[in-house]
């Protein structure tokens, strides 16, 4: 099959990642791919070497860019996929602008949001052009069909998947770089990872820290991440300004964004997600792949993904959450064991687009079969 992913960028966001690991793993399977940016920012670019994906850079100048459009759409008659796929908003409705007959599918990364009157003005405008949605969370498909005004069956939910054996290779000729941020045999060191913004509720991140911290001084903490370069809400200066009232500089650090996060977490003894909402949460699936404890609020989908129960805070209280880490401790090895385990069986690269090519099937219809797979 012949798949094009539209998307904003390849920035460091999780839509990005998965939109990489998707095209690898999609043409190791024999397929082949192409990716059209709507904009310049390609960090992960690099990440694209040597897999035989096509990448095509461009860059809009305003919301709706025709000379963009008119080139996406140059694009496809010349390259004919069989299904163009959007991620993020702006790529989901230039997907939609350009397909040209071809079945266009929607991605929903999110859940519990509400979009402003211009982008809602222009799903309902170009509602008519949509085949279908693809979630990556139940929660997130719920929304999609109250969006999109979608039957059930047009939204299909596909978790994000991860590249265990390129984590494992990561990891095993990684140093541990949180031990290095935070040096000391009787340390404990908590990560924190997401992009400053209000939705991921660092303020409370932090209070749970300043509660850890109250009953073990041994505690510490590394913040990965950064206000979005689109943000100009002034929220990282608030959070800063949080943790300096809570008298936790000697104990946290703001490290901005990293390349070496699943290295990180690896040598960090918990992972706290304290997300108010988002869709699957690939934070936490690094993690568990990497084999650090997982502590978090409820949202999403993290009750359905989580090995224990426990897992998930039974409140948003500091004291909650705070309990929830230092137990993560306790149990660090049989969690570790029971995360990884989960993740092998239900959210690998293969998994994630196996499920996903199946979906594509029921829109192009059957691919003819070579050497017993699709194509």
């Amino acid at each position: 099959m012949r798949v094009l992913f539209v998307i904003s960028g390849l920035g460091l966001g999780g839509a990005e990642r998965q939109v990489v690991l998707l095209s690898k793993e999609f043409v190791r399977c024999g397929h082949v791919v192409s990716i059209y940016t709507l904009n310049g920012e390609v960090p992960r670019a690099d990440e694209l070497a040597g897999s035989g994906v096509e990448l095509v850079v461009d860059q809009k100048r305003r919301r709706l860019d025709l000379g963009v459009l008119r080139r996406l759409r140059q694009h496809i008659r010349r390259w004919r996929p069989d299904v163009v796929h959007g991620f993020l908003y702006d790529g989901n409705l230039y997907a939609r602008l350009a397909g040209l007959g071809v079945p266009v599918i929607n991605s929903e990364r999110n859940d519990n949001y509400r979009l402003s009157a211009v982008q809602a003005a222009g799903y309902r405008l170009t509602s008519g052009l949509l085949d279908g949605v693809v979630a990556n969370s139940h929660a997130g498909a719920a929304l999609a069909q109250r969006l999109h005004r979608l039957a059930k069956e047009r939204v299909a939910v596909v978790w994000n998947g991860i590249d265990i054996a390129e984590v494992d290779t990561r990891l095993a000729r990684s140093g541990a770089p949180a031990h290095q941020i935070w040096p000391g045999a009787d340390i404990k060191r908590v990560c924190i990872v997401g992009a400053i913004k209000p939705q991921k509720d660092y303020p409370l991140a932090l209070r749970v820290a300043r509660r850890l911290v109250d009953e073990d001084a041994s505690w510490r903490f590394i913040c990965v991440g950064d206000e979005l370069s689109s943000s100009s809400s002034g929220h990282k200066a608030q959070v800063q300004d949080e943790c300096e009232a809570l008298r936790l500089q000697s104990y946290a650090k703001f490290v901005g964004h990293r390349r070496d996060v699943p290295e990180l977490m690896a040598s960090c003894d918990v992972l706290l997600v304290t997300s108010v909402h988002e869709g699957f949460p690939n934070v936490v699936l690094e993690a568990m792949a990497c084999g650090t404890p997982v502590a978090t609020t409820d949202y999403s989908d993290v009750k359905r993904i989580l090995p224990m129960a426990w897992q998930v805070a039974d409140s948003r209280s500091p004291e909650a959450l705070a309990a929830t880490v230092a137990r993560c401790i306790v149990e660090r090895r049989a969690v570790a064991a029971a995360q990884r385990a989960w993740v092998e069986v239900h959210a690998t690269a293969a998994v994630s687009a196996n499920a996903l090519m199946a979906v594509y099937a029921g829109h192009v219809g059957p691919q003819p079969q070579i050497g017993g797979r699709a194509l």
